[in-house]
């Protein structure tokens, strides 16, 4: 059975990237390798775009609850 999704529980998971790419962020700080730090940047960057895609949706829902979210393209 599948739970309609709700502006709450997308903003829920805003929250939850939006920390987890902070958290990354101050993990680039102390790496040593270049190659490290810029994959890692990568990921932060792809966590911040998912975060502002799903907070676009919560913001131009018209109501609580709507029925699904498009899936993300797989990444190249």
């Amino acid at each position: 059975m599948n739970q309609p999704i709700t502006k709450d529980m997308l903003l829920r998971q805003v929250d939850a990237l939006r920390d987890l790419s902070r958290r990354a962020r101050r993990l680039t700080e102390t790496m040593l390798a270049d190659e490290d730090k810029r994959r890692l940047g990568r990921y932060v960057q792809e966590l911040d775009e998912r975060a502002s895609v799903l907070e676009r949706q919560a913001a131009d829902a018209k109501t609580g609850q709507f029925a699904a979210v498009a899936p993300r393209a797989p990444a190249p």
